[in-house]
């Protein structure tokens, strides 16, 4: 079974809930979260290394957000669609134990972000 990725959505904890990636992106002073010194594709490669996939028993979607704390904590999972309770359960388990990350930042200080990301699972 292989896991994709689609759609990466980045949400200010502080701001609107219809802010976008390319928005924190576009702005100049505004960095995103980072994850063991890479972008959300590093993150990718922990899940894949991390998540065990005989818990998912068909191709389904498992949206999950969680927040990236201004020290760089992974806090508030929240699973907000999976195919069964043992998938979102998986999920929860490799998020808490997710090493910690560099935190966003705005004008250089760091700031929470909230990062809802649905997972889509292919049978190969």
């Amino acid at each position: 079974m292989a896991i994709s990725f689609f759609l990466i959505q980045i949400v200010s904890a502080q701001e609107s809930e219809l802010l976008m990636e390319t928005e924190l992106v576009a702005s100049p002073d505004v960095s995103n979260p980072k994850f063991n010194g890479g972008d959300l594709n590093k993150f990718y490669e922990y899940i894949n290394q991390e998540f065990n996939y005989t818990t998912v028993k068909e191709a389904r979607k498992i949206v999950v957000s969680f927040t990236v704390t201004e020290l760089g904590e992974v806090k508030k999972i929240k699973v907000l669609e999976f195919p069964n309770i043992e998938a979102a359960s998986e999920i929860i388990r490799v998020l808490n134990k997710s090493p910690q990350w560099e935190p966003a930042k705005r004008a250089g200080k760091p700031f929470s972000v909230v990062i809802k990301m649905p997972l889509l699972f292919k049978q190969k």
